[in-house]
């Protein structure tokens, strides 16, 4: 039978090394191959073992646990390994929300607008940190800046003007539609990448943060079309 379990306390590839030699030391454990990133282990058994005895088995190594992960602490695990990028779109949301409610009547248009502004605004702020680093990465998955050169270069200063027009609310027929095209491609890209499993850097916060491309990025895209979308109907 074969088993997934997390593993507690490994910091170097020596404790993984050394659970693994301990795991396979008992007869009725086949293979047991151990991952540092993920902090699992991958059992092979020709029994069933329960968490204590797998604990038993490594007790003489250190402070390792051995546990069984469960659905709940998958999620938790999910939005932590994702905390930059939920608390940057968290400081965009409470950020575009407090600047309504301090006025009479709350009107969904303006606050969309609001919320767009300074999303194009602090996530531009992030990418001209490195803006050569945020181009690398960026260019291995957005489909229009595969085709056209340099367009990742200046990428970061067009989210600049995007959030300036949303601000200042200039331009906004032409900001609607360039956010909808841009996203998109990202999106499609994003999309692409993850169904061929690929492991990459998500470019959207720049260089200096290390986030790779997930479905939380799809669903940061996809809010951002439909806000742009929303607006040109009420536009038109």
């Amino acid at each position: 039978m074969n088993e997934v379990y997390k593993v507690r306390g490994m910091t170097c590839e020596g404790c993984a090394n050394g659970i693994k030699e301990n795991l396979e030391s008992n007869d009725y454990i086949i293979s047991a191959n151990v991952n540092l990133d993920e902090e699992k282990v991958y059992i092979e058994s020709d029994k069933n073992f329960s968490i204590s005895e797998l604990n038993s088995l490594i007790d003489n190594l250190g402070e390792y646990k051995i546990f069984k992960e469960s659905f709940t602490s998958k999620i938790i695990q999910y939005f932590y390994s994702k905390k930059t990028l939920i608390i940057a779109l968290f400081l965009v949301l409470i950020s575009s929300l407090s600047i309504q409610l301090s006025r009479p009547n709350f009107k969904l248009d303006e606050w969309m607008i609001t919320y767009m502004g300074i999303f194009f605004l602090l996530f531009s702020f992030l990418k001209l940190i490195d803006v050569n680093g945020f181009s690398s990465s960026f260019k291995k998955y957005d489909l229009i800046s595969k085709s056209i050169p340099n367009l990742a270069i200046i990428y970061p200063f067009i989210e600049l003007f995007l959030a300036l027009a949303y601000l200042s609310s200039s331009f906004l027929l032409i900001s609607y539609l360039l956010t909808i095209i841009l996203i998109s491609s990202q999106t499609l890209g994003v999309s692409i990448s993850l169904q061929k499993k690929e492991v990459i850097k998500c470019a959207c916060m720049g260089s200096a943060i290390n986030l790779d491309i997930s479905k939380l990025t799809i669903f940061e895209n996809l809010v951002m079309i439909f806000m742009s979308s929303y607006m040109i109907i009420i536009y038109i």
